[in-house]
């Protein structure tokens, strides 16, 4: 990604509570930087104008850099505050926060918020104290009246424009969520055929020297139409499903493949009722097989594993093929994945994603995580 690129995300990851970030440090430090001086100048300027000595030297000696100091401590306040919370609360926790579209998204945050401001505030004036000294105990300027009515004035309007922000941004999301599932399913309309043309141009070619072959071809293609349609036809669907239709297709494979093709599947009996948005996992089985195993002589193994963790499901695809370092095939221009990417970004937000990971002892392992929406028992 470009420099803008890289920052327009980090930016944008700064609204979602991540356990594990991914933005380099340069750009939180930068964007860290942007809001100290921008909070710091403001305050400043109003402070001027209250004391009528905008843009005297007293102003540039102590009030400028006295709030850029007081803005330093509320930064890392905030930071220290958010970052220990993410590091620090279960994965659910986060998830379930993220997942909030109504009053509780703004009164967590707003509360949370207002809390670390003050812790901020009353350290900056610690700091200030030390460094420039206040004229009198600190105690007596925080047990003031004006000192609290000014810091709740500033925390409202601060508490209603977030408000206002997130609102808009959650109506964005929702469009724009509406907006991507239309467009993955022409993308899925137009990508499923191709798939069906292949697997009729085989059983076609089988039926000369080899009918018995192409009779099991087609039953076990019946097989996954009957599995696959159901799905196509929904926006959600459930583990169960999800793991019959590969069942379905690696049969198929394995059909085609003969012996080079072993298959592993392992779905626990309490996540079968997990909903899902359809056909997930299978663009990760096709790309295992086509990318890792087909490539090799001996072919090879392909596992689909499912568990919960901490509130989230964990949908790993693992192969013992030519790995992440092997030649690519043509045809492997990374749609597969984006479609993955884009359709979990839609549905679940930043709290989802969709990692490719070499795997110990040769091969690659892919693996989906998301939020549980039908809890396990």
């Amino acid at each position: 990604m470009t420099f803008t690129e890289e920052f327009v995300q980090a930016l944008r990851n700064q609204r979602v509570l991540i356990k594990h970030r991914t933005d380099r440090w340069q750009f939180r430090a930068l964007i860290y930087g942007v809001w100290t001086l921008g909070f710091g100048s403001f305050f400043a300027i109003v402070a001027g104008f209250q004391m009528r000595n905008l843009g005297s030297l007293a102003w540039w000696t102590e009030q400028v850099p006295g709030n850029l100091v007081m803005s330093s401590c509320v930064t890392l306040s905030f930071f220290i505050g958010y970052r220990g919370f993410e590091r620090l609360a279960p994965q659910r926790w986060l998830d379930a926060i993220m997942g909030w579209r109504d009053w509780r998204s703004g009164l967590f945050f707003s509360s949370f918020s207002i809390l670390l401001a003050l812790l901020g505030v009353i350290l900056g004036l610690f700091v200030v104290d030390f460094i420039w000294g206040i004229g009198r105990p600190l105690w007596s300027l925080l047990g003031e009246a004006g000192f609290w009515r000014q810091f709740l004035i500033i925390s409202a309007v601060i508490s209603v424009v977030l408000t206002w922000r997130y609102r808009q941004r959650w109506r964005q999301e929702l469009l724009q969520a509406r907006v991507t599932e239309a467009q993955l399913k022409l993308l899925q309309g137009q990508i499923e055929p191709h798939f069906l043309f292949n697997t009729l141009a085989n059983v076609q070619s089988l039926i000369d020297f080899d009918p018995e072959r192409a009779k099991l071809m087609l039953e076990r293609f019946t097989d996954y139409l009957r599995a696959s349609l159901t799905q196509l036809r929904g926006d959600t669907t459930t583990l169960a499903h999800e793991f019959a239709t590969l069942e379905a297709y690696l049969a198929l494979m394995q059909l085609r493949m003969g012996t080079r093709l072993q298959v592993a599947l392992d779905l626990p009996d309490e996540l079968r009722a997990v909903q899902l948005p359809p056909l997930l996992a299978q663009p990760l089985v096709e790309n295992a097989i086509h990318h890792g195993l087909e490539p090799k002589i001996a072919g090879g193994t392909v596992s689909v594993t499912a568990r919960q963790q901490d509130g989230r499901l964990l949908i790993e695809v693992a192969d013992d093929g030519q790995g992440l370092d092997g030649p690519r095939r043509r045809g492997g221009n990374g749609v597969a994945l984006e479609n993955i990417r884009a359709r979990l970004q839609a549905r679940f937000g930043a709290s989802a994603s969709l990692d490719l990971q070499p795997r110990d002892g040769g091969g690659t392992r892919a693996r989906i995580q998301f939020p549980l929406t039908t809890p396990a028992p």
